[in-house]
């Protein structure tokens, strides 16, 4: 990517970053007796915000996605080519670089991680040496770097989901890359190396244990791809990736520390808090609008609606409809199964489809009889078969719906945040007073930028629909962002494994678009937080 890149542009953010740098002397801490040359700052924040303004790339970072940035240019042939950029920054002396971590998944891998610590000793209580330990282990720590892989794979897929919304095509060239900028060693000539290395998902096929790290710390591992080393830390459940810092240099820049930064910093001081105070806000309104009004909140997962509304247990055709499409079946496929065994097919799908369950037990019956069918299906082996009869016993695959925390409550104290009287109800009822086409709004997904038709629907406005189908917006969010397969259910566990348990919207000065996010909510809520 870097040597694509245009050369002016290379060439202010460049500028750009000596000149943070130049200011190292400010905060480098010196004493008496230890004058040596300090290694070169760069703060990794600055660092993005001046890549993301130098390039024109859009910020990637908000919420909790795996990159930072991402840009788009013309590549041979007058393609599209696109570029995911994680940004980082440390030392060219540093060794191995965290690239995810897996807290919620410490529990879910206590029992691996248990076991390897036990096989470090001898029957008689003596210790192995690393050689025994990484044998004795080497099941174990082949499993575990599959699981961690493959949560690191699905958090990479759902977060290129998320940046490139709708608008990727098979035409277009996408390569992920990490931007990394190392700052030289102290004591050392001071200069910042420009380094780059891929951004894989990592092969799992591909992979080999190294190894642990000690025998005194047999659950911290290392194994490699052919691409890439990593190395599970097991403490904080932590996965650091082997750089090669210095086999990724592609140019260097000398640094020259500033002589009076005590100036320079005063002179920042007057321009903003002198006659100029004011003008950041004023770019920010340029820019694309500042946030006027924003409501987040956790993610309540529903077994049979909402983000779920595929997986739900009800059918929405009328009960004939519904006893037409079984006798169907039974015309269809009655010659091409067993007797016994489609007999006990038809009578499992009248009782799915014909019975009501209103209470939540009967739901979970019913789960559990879809359960049975589509274990019969699996025996049956017939695919035309099978792709019938899920149909009936399941809704659109990516059917769904974002679910509004307390609907009533937020529409009836913010009626017109989606539309003007978009939030408003007819007298005594649940019903909106609204027709639905004066209920869209332009949904606009972040980071991305991309936007569908939405509108505010059901009873007490509790949700958010995409225009025309459903699942428009569950292709994109389910698949996209959530990673499910065909007909898997979210899961509380599935959003810890993502890094992803809330939503933000928000509107801006600029437009009424109605702006959508992801995000991770931790302890601490944040300002505009609206519960669950």
């Amino acid at each position: 990517m870097w040597n694509e890149l245009p050369a002016g542009d290379k060439e202010e953010y460049k500028r750009m970053i000596l000149a943070f740098a130049s200011l190292t002397e400010m905060f480098a801490q010196k004493t008496e007796e230890n004058d040596e040359i300090p290694a070169p700052i760069i703060n990794s924040k600055y660092q993005e915000t001046i890549f993301q303004r130098v390039f024109h790339a859009s910020a990637e970072d908000i919420g909790n996605t795996s990159y930072d940035a991402a840009l788009s240019g013309k590549s041979m042939g007058n393609r599209l080519k696109k570029y995911l950029i994680g940004i980082k920054t440390f030392g060219i002396g540093s060794g191995d670089q965290k690239v995810a971590q897996f807290k919620a998944n410490i529990n879910e891998w206590s029992s691996l991680i248990s076991q390897m610590q036990k096989n470090v000793k001898n029957e008689d209580g003596s210790l192995k040496n690393k050689d025994e330990v990484d044998m004795a282990n080497q099941e174990l720590y082949k499993k575990l770097a599959v699981k961690i892989s493959t949560l690191r794979n699905e958090r990479i897929r759902s977060s290129i989901a998320n940046l490139q919304g709708f608008r990727i095509t098979d035409d277009d060239e996408v390569e992920s890359v990490y931007h990394v900028l190392m700052p030289s060693q102290k004591g050392r000539k001071p200069e910042i190396y420009v380094g780059e290395t891929s951004y894989d998902q990592i092969n799992i096929e591909d992979i080999e244990i190294t190894g642990c790290s000690s025998v005194k710390n047999p659950s911290n591992f290392a194994f490699s791809d052919g691409k890439h080393t990593y190395r599970y830390t097991s403490a904080d459940s932590q996965l650091y990736m082997k750089f090669n810092n210095e086999k990724i240099v592609l140019e260097s820049w000398p640094v020259r520390y500033a002589e009076d930064a005590y100036g320079l910093f005063s002179e920042i001081a007057d321009r903003i808090y002198g006659e100029k105070a004011g003008e950041a806000g004023e770019k920010e309104e340029q820019n694309g609008g500042s946030i006027i009004e924003s409501y987040s909140w956790n993610i309540a997962v529903q077994r049979y609606s909402g983000f779920n509304s595929f997986y739900g247990v009800g059918s929405k055709l009328g009960a004939e409809a519904r006893e037409e499409r079984v006798k169907k079946v039974e015309e269809i496929y009655r010659d091409c199964v067993p007797e016994p065994v489609f007999n006990k097919l038809t009578c499992f799908l009248r009782e799915y489809l014909l019975k009501k369950s209103p209470a939540a037990k009967d739901k979970e019956k019913k789960e559990s009889l879809r359960k049975d069918i589509v274990k019969l299906l699996e025996e049956v082996n017939n695919h035309d078969l099978e792709r019938d009869v899920k149909k009936l016993l399941y809704r659109p695959v990516t059917e769904m719906y974002i679910p509004i925390p307390n609907a009533r409550v937020f529409h009836e104290t913010h009626p017109d945040f989606f539309g003007k009287g978009a939030g408003r109800f007819k007298d005594g009822s649940k019903k909106l007073l609204l027709d639905p086409k004066q209920r869209e709004f332009n949904l606009i997904f972040e980071p991305s930028g991309d936007s569908i038709p939405a509108f505010i629907s059901q009873d007490d406005g509790k949700a958010i629909e995409s225009v025309d189908k459903q699942t428009i917006l569950g292709e994109w969010i389910l698949k996209g962002i959530f990673q499910l397969k065909d007909y898997e259910p979210l899961t509380e566990k599935k959003l810890n494994d993502l890094g992803i348990n809330g939503i933000r919207l928000y509107k801006t000065s600029k437009s009424d678009d109605i702006h959508l996010e992801f995000i991770w909510i931790g302890e601490e809520k944040p300002d505009d937080y609206i519960g669950a």
